[in-house]
């Protein structure tokens, strides 16, 4: 992970200019760090190109005929719609974690602290970065199974919106708090790839629910990305076997953030 050499301005102004000027230094950090991601291959690789390879051979191996299994909507319909929330754990698990803690091991964060760059700046940049490489991503594997395999509309685009916007929450929330407790990038690949496997099998971005025995439904049903896939699928097919209960992962987002600021504000004492 390349280090990034940008300074940071100080808000020296009284409280509102203040904010104001907390309000750029998010912004500017935020555009940096978009421009380095660029000379990261290996994150548009993880983000975008396995969840893309994975749906569009999913899709197209189960086809486009309804199928009682896939709660009675066409398989490439129902995988499309759960690879929104795919998109979002391999942000969460892999993409986040592994730059921030990167960052500290580089000696970035340490740098920012030194000119007076907050905590609360630093994981408000990672809140805005996330949210705008997971949009990027989620638009392109949307964009290219449509094209590829056709989607139909959602039956609830409001619902969509807030489900997704739920998703985004949880695991951005979930990347940073794995960022902050884990002290190198190789470690928060290691842990990442570790849990995204599973993750991603059981909780809505692999077989469907009806085929898989009853313990790995019981497993699945406390992973937060299920409740999420539920959900984008509930809203979007008007159908879905997969439990949705908003509550649940916007609780997990609850504890990640307050376990990322309580890392965040020791390590900075």
């Amino acid at each position: 992970m390349t280090a990034p050499t940008y300074p940071v301005a100080l808000p020296t102004t009284p409280a509102p200019s203040a904010r104001r000027a907390g309000l750029r230094t998010v912004l500017h950090l935020t555009a940096n760090e978009l421009r380095l991601f660029r000379r990261e291959p290996v994150v548009a690789v993880s983000l975008i190109g396995f969840p893309l390879a994975t749906v569009l051979v999913l899709a197209g191996v189960f086809g486009d005929t309804p199928d009682p299994e896939f709660g009675g909507v066409s398989p490439s319909d129902h995988y499309l719609a759960g690879y929104i929330g795919v998109v979002l754990a391999s942000l969460a698990l892999i993409t986040i974690p592994v730059h921030l803690a990167g960052n500290r091991e580089l000696g970035v964060v340490r740098r920012f602290r030194a000119s007076g760059v907050g905590a609360g700046a630093l994981i408000a940049t990672e809140i805005l970065l996330g949210a705008v490489l997971a949009t990027v991503a989620v638009a392109v594997v949307l964009a290219t199974g449509a094209a590829v395999y056709g989607l139909a509309m959602p039956v609830d685009p409001l619902g969509v919106l807030g489900w997704y916007v739920a998703a985004l929450a949880c695991c951005i929330a979930i990347g940073v708090a794995l960022g902050s407790l884990l002290s190198t990038g190789r470690a928060a690949n290691a842990l990442g790839n570790f849990i995204f496997v599973p993750m991603f099998l059981l909780g809505g971005g692999g077989p469907p629910r009806d085929v898989m025995p009853a313990g790995m439904q019981s497993v699945a049903d406390v992973l937060p990305l299920t409740h999420l896939i539920g959900g984008l699928r509930q809203s979007w097919l008007g159908t879905t076997d997969d439990p949705h209960a908003l509550w649940y992962p916007l609780a997990v987002a609850a504890v990640a953030v307050l376990l990322a600021v309580r890392t965040e504000r020791r390590r900075a004492g």
